[in-house]
């Protein structure tokens, strides 16, 4: 397996280097690998038999997103592309993980050649091993062949030269379905290793004549209505209703970067620990503070929140939102996200929305 992975890696720098070549400003390009290293966390007392050690390679393409002919010191912005990763665990009982991730990279600061960035990464997974009744009983992390996968890691770059950068990095995975099927715990994972970056057309510094381009709008308003789903429990084969409404206040830092204060309103039915549905319903409230990146008609979205208001458990719990955004128009769009609370997946929400 991990001669294959390495086979199919040197097959895809050698196709993606041939095309850069050719092209001065390709659309597609190879970006490089992570080699990581790292623990599995066992978050819930039902996981604490789960642990043990990963080893995990991951390969990245990145997609030029900037609409001018000459993509300027993509080594200094921020980045969009694609992986593709391999983590083996030492626990056969989650066995292994395949993840194919839509990312993205924030430049947080740079100096010269030192590049300080973030890679915030959101996709599907393959899991080897999942929960049985019968054959792997105790497997209450994950209960679906396909799930939904996160990578978020803070990573420091040297430039080498005009090509190569060499870096390390420590961060988080996450697997989960969603709770659209029970047990649902999730696989939480933190890991750290080396980069290897490929870097095309970088410079070497800032591009500080390069002129940017005048934005028609730098403040926008957004709604969405939507709803949600999350399975009830592991014994009952039905779903909560769930309702979502929210409101964002954008602020377009350029063409592509949009920054916003979000606030995120949930009515759900029933309490999550009811084993059949109740006529009781619960509210959430949350604000958070998000990032929206464009890729034409596509958009990445992350936010980082809190729950201010609970009927449910009367607590304030951080919350992280990532999912994609799709503009019918420049003004309607169509929604998925997926939020996680405390330490698992709570529920993916379908939005239908409208840009002001």
């Amino acid at each position: 397996m991990k001669r294959f992975l390495l086979i199919s890696i040197f097959l895809l720098i050698a196709l993606f280097q041939l095309n850069a070549q050719k092209n001065n400003s390709p659309l597609f390009y190879f970006g490089g690998i992570h080699i990581n290293t790292g623990q599995i966390v066992p978050h819930s007392n039902r996981v604490k038999h789960i642990k043990g050690d990963i080893f995990s390679v991951q390969a990245k393409i990145y997609q030029r997103i900037e609409n001018i002919e000459n993509w300027n010191s993509p080594f200094k912005s921020t980045k969009f592309g694609y992986s593709l990763s391999y983590i083996h665990t030492s626990n056969q009982i989650i066995g292994d993980l395949w993840g194919l991730n839509m990312f993205m990279e924030p430049t947080i600061f740079s100096f010269g050649r030192i590049n300080f960035n973030s890679h915030l990464g959101a996709g599907i997974a393959y899991a080897t091993e999942k929960f049985d009744k019968l054959s792997n009983p105790t497997n209450y992390m994950i209960s679906t062949d396909i799930s939904f996968f996160f990578n978020a890691r803070l990573q420091l770059d040297y430039a080498l030269n005009k090509d190569f950068s060499l870096g390390v990095n420590a961060g988080f995975s996450h697997c989960s379905n969603a709770a659209l099927n029970l047990p649902n715990l999730g696989i939480n994972i933190f890991n750290y290793g080396l980069n290897l970056n490929y870097n095309i057309n970088y410079t070497g510094q800032s591009d500080k004549n390069h002129e940017k381009p005048t934005l028609e709008k730098k403040w926008a308003n957004d709604i969405a209505l939507g709803f949600a789903t999350r399975n009830v429990n592991e014994e009952l084969n039905k779903y909560y209703k769930i309702f979502t409404a929210d409101y964002g206040l954008n602020r377009f830092l350029n063409k592509k970067n949009i920054l916003s204060l979000n606030v995120h309103y949930v009515l759900r039915q029933g309490e999550i620990n009811d084993l059949s549905y109740s006529a009781t319903y619960n509210s959430y409230f949350g604000l958070a503070l998000g990032h929206e990146l464009l890729i034409r008609k596509l958009a990445v979205l992350t936010q980082l929140g809190n729950y201010l208001y609970d009927t449910n458990l009367n607590e304030n719990y951080w919350y992280a939102r990532l999912g994609v955004r799709y503009y019918f128009t420049p003004k309607l769009f169509g929604m998925i996200t997926l939020t996680n609370r405390k330490q698992s997946a709570d529920y993916l929400q379908y939005a239908l929305g409208y840009r002001f």
